[in-house]
């Protein structure tokens, strides 16, 4: 049996599921520049302080030529390769993430984008939208960027926490997009109107429904990194959390 399956049903998988469950139902929703929530105290605060204490050091892969971007994935059986002594706490944290409590708690949160989405693959409803969630633990480095994107069309939800140690970064956190004339004034943006950048503070994050042009031109999912410039002491740590298209179930 894998060190996945065996904190499945853990005490403290089920102590995190309850956690974010809680945390997502009290996000706060926001329907511009596109359907997006943030939230707050997202692990159980003594949790929160031992995790980002017991980050693993190995099994990374660069996502990013430049290796400002190192990725360690945590669904599958790939918490089975971290050191032992850190597979109950990170397997119970994969366990949280890929289960249907925080999914189901995610689609009600998210469902005015769910509705946009599904329109706009033809599916009859949201709940036809059959997903798979895949975290990864980020670690982003000096010089890091990445220019706004709307995501890829097999993501039908991004979901990211930040993970710092403190508010010192503050700045770090991703910003929001949309399409503006005024986006023209705004070296690096590619075009689009900066409209916020969601604060990277300890133990909060957002969640979002991917949206294509096609799905809704004037609410397209446009979000980015801007390059970190400012010298960094501590990686920009996060856990990204991404509902798939689930292509082995149709719709």
């Amino acid at each position: 049996m894998s060190a996945v399956a065996k904190v499945e049903t853990s005490s403290l998988a089920n102590e995190l599921i309850d956690h974010a469950v809680a945390s997502i139902e009290a996000a706060d929703r926001f329907s511009l520049p596109f359907p997006h929530i943030f939230f707050r105290d997202f692990f159980p605060k003594d949790f929160y302080a031992d995790m980002i204490k017991s980050i693993p050091t190995e099994g990374y892969d660069p996502i990013k030529g430049d290796g400002t971007r190192m990725a360690l994935r945590l669904y599958g059986d790939n918490v089975g390769k971290i050191d032992k002594s850190l597979q109950e706490m990170w397997g119970a944290v994969s366990a949280m993430f890929t289960s249907p409590e925080v999914e189901n708690a995610i689609r009600r949160q998210l469902h005015e984008g769910l509705e946009i989405r599904a329109r706009g693959d033809k599916v009859a409803s949201p709940d036809d939208l059959r997903l798979v969630a895949k975290p990864v633990l980020y670690s982003d480095k000096d010089g890091y960027q990445i220019k706004p994107h709307p995501d890829a069309r097999k993501k039908v939800v991004t979901m990211q926490l930040y993970c710092p140690a403190d508010e010192s970064q503050r700045e770090l956190g991703t910003t929001l997009y949309q399409a503006s004339l005024k986006g023209l004034l705004h070296v690096g943006s590619y075009g689009l109107e900066p409209v916020k950048t969601l604060p990277f503070l300890p133990n909060v994050g957002y969640a979002f429904v991917v949206l294509k042009a096609y799905h809704s031109l004037m609410k397209m999912s446009w979000h980015g990194r801007p390059k970190i410039h400012t010298p960094i002491e501590q990686p920009r740590v996060t856990l990204l959390n991404t509902f798939y298209i689930n292509e082995n179930v149709g719709f």
